[in-house]
């Protein structure tokens, strides 16, 4: 495995443009220097992420994240370290040619492993003479070789040479069967799908967590079997082939979400990337905050029966309720997108998207279905119903379906509105919050903060510490201090940025320095000023010592002992006394 070098890491860092890389997770606006935004690791509404062009670095001033390129998209995407400096060097068109091991800071590396092995055991089968017939029957479907090979499309057989294949590994079978690969009668394992064509599932960050085995031979019942609920497979975690479609929905500003894996595959052998499936009919917390983080709208094209149009409504109302920019298509002449492109070809299928309808207009038209709106009652039902799903809409959605109605059915605007609860109150995202709550600092904490802040940015205010002062009261301010000596040490220089690469490893530290960015940032200190902070840190210092010396005066009992801790007391304060720090 090729090792990738410090220099390396620092020539990826200082060439990706943070204020790019973000704004494609986030809409960042320019305020002076610098840009805003909304913050995504909490609930945000009025911007409270700061990103310094100057430094190279990001902060929300609420929920205190902070770091630099790599790790905003390290937490953004929930990936390791290494992954994220080589998703930052794709999306900075840099080469990455070193390998990473994707599991090995999961507490499921074992378990991924093995779900690795099956993979290429599936794969290998379809590239046999064995795998003709399914071959073939994909070819059918219009998958080729190019498709297969990006879906990681495999074939499992009859013949239990998974297990075979897992015990000459060396692989733990009990494992295997607690993640869905085998089957178990009494002490006897055996192959959990057989004659299926496999497709992979991946998880949201990119680790094959099960698979959905699909029937090709006629005589099979069941069309679909999935994996089994597992350690490392949780249906409502996953969304089948986000991981594969994030960027370029992030790229288009949509994300098509359809019910089943195969209508995945044929959007996107047609050439109709930012496609993700529900693999079902609802939709999960965690699968709508993925969607979230895309920051797209959601383009819902789930099966054309009941079951779909009833579907649609029920995910759409939670995404919608969520302020998730959803539309809707609803296709006819085809049970579901991939027979419909089957049926009439993708630029039909396009055109049918690029005319989606938003969700409100979709919920309203449904809600007339099963109703003679030529019969008062039922229109009385209708408007009330119309009336109730506003609840959480815009001012203008709400504006523009009561003109619409009121023109249908000759009604009074004002009656409807009269019967409308008022707007939610959303915050608008323009400006940094005025007044953002902290935690107050005593004056030591506030001065070593600002020192330890003047350090990080320039090394010779480490150096006049070293010679002024050198020792902290707190164990982890000091270790802060030692990692920016060792910094210095190594690099002949300071670099905020590039610190935080170098203290990853130390949880307190990178907490440390978080929170001294929560309430420390704007231009580096003069000497004179860090003087006078340096000054007041010793002065906090010898406080606290004289403090602490006086209440062990007044409880010492022997007397010997009390002279010379009121010596040491003189000596301290008049050392404090005429402490200038310059």
């Amino acid at each position: 495995m090729a090792y990738i070098s410090e220099e390396e890491i620092n020539h990826i860092r200082n060439e990706a443009n943070i204020v790019d890389i973000i704004s494609g997770y986030i809409p960042l606006n320019k305020s002076g220097s610098d840009y805003v935004g909304i913050c995504p690791f909490h609930d945000d509404h009025s911007p409270s992420m700061r990103v310094s062009t100057k430094l190279n670095i990001f902060k929300c001033f609420v929920c205190n994240a902070g770091g630099n390129v790599f790790s905003f998209v390290q937490r953004f995407e929930n990936v390791s370290y290494m992954e994220a400096i080589k998703i930052v060097a794709g999306k900075a068109g840099l080469d990455f040619k070193y390998a990473i091991d994707t599991h090995s800071n999961s507490k499921y590396k074992k378990e991924f492993e093995i779900m690795d092995l099956s993979l290429k055991f599936y794969q290998n089968n379809l590239a046999t003479q064995s795998g003709v017939e399914a071959k073939n029957y994909l070819k059918g479907r219009g998958i080729d070789d190019k498709i297969i090979k990006e879906f990681k499309i495999g074939l499992s057989l009859n013949d239990n040479k998974l297990r075979e294949f897992l015990e000459n590994k060396k692989c733990d079978l009990d494992t295997a069967y607690n993640i869905g690969l085998l089957n178990k009668s009494g002490i006897d394992y055996y192959d959990m799908f057989t004659n299926r064509i496999m497709i992979p599932i991946l998880d949201m960050q990119g680790n094959l967590a099960g698979y959905t085995a699909r029937a090709y031979q006629k005589d099979e019942k069941n069309k679909y079997i999935n994996s089994k609920e597992t350690i490392i497979y949780k249906k409502s975690n996953i969304l089948f082939n986000y991981y594969n479609a994030k960027d370029c929905a992030r790229l288009e500003k949509e994300i098509i979400l359809v019910e089943g894996n195969m209508d995945a595959i044929s959007l996107a052998v047609n050439g109709i990337k930012n496609v993700c499936a529900l693999m079902g009919v609802v939709i999960s917390k965690n699968q709508i905050a993925a969607l979230k983080k895309l920051n797209a709208k959601v383009i819902l094209i789930l099966d054309s029966d009941n079951a779909g149009s009833s579907a649609t409504l029920k995910v759409g109302e939670e995404l919608y309720n969520e302020d998730i920019d959803v539309y809707v298509v609803r296709l006819s002449g085809a049970k579901d997108p991939d027979e419909y492109i089957r049926t009439f070809g993708v630029e039909k299928l396009k055109d049918n998207i690029k005319h989606s309808h938003k969700f409100l207009d979709f919920k309203i038209e449904s809600l007339k279905e099963s109703k003679d709106l030529n019969n008062l009652e039922d229109l009385t039902s209708y408007i009330k119903e119309v009336i109730a799903s506003l609840g959480n809409a815009s001012e203008l959605e709400r504006e523009v379906a009561i003109a619409k109605i009121c023109k249908d059915y000759n009604l009074d605007p004002q009656l409807i509105k009269s019967r409308l609860a008022p707007v939610k109150e959303v915050k608008k995202p323009n400006t940094i919050p005025s007044t953002v709550v902290k935690k107050k600092k005593s004056r030591y904490d506030l001065a070593v903060s600002q020192m330890l802040y003047a350090m990080m940015l320039n090394k010779n205010f480490y150096r006049i510490y070293m010679d002024k002062l050198g020792y902290l009261k707190n164990k982890v301010e000091r270790d802060t201090v030692s990692l920016i000596g060792s910094y210095i040490h190594t690099h002949d220089d300071i670099n905020l940025s590039g610190f935080f690469d170098f203290i990853i490893e130390y949880d307190d530290v990178s907490n440390q320095v978080n929170d001294i960015l929560m309430h420390i940032h704007g231009e580096p200190l003069e000497e004179n000023e860090f003087y006078d902070i340096l000054k007041t840190v010793c002065k906090c210092i010898d406080e606290d010592e004289i403090k602490e010396l006086k209440n062990k005066i007044k409880n010492e009992q022997d007397e010997a002992r009390k002279v010379e801790l009121i010596e040491k007391l003189t000596e301290l304060k008049k050392g404090c006394g005429n402490n200038e720090g310059n």
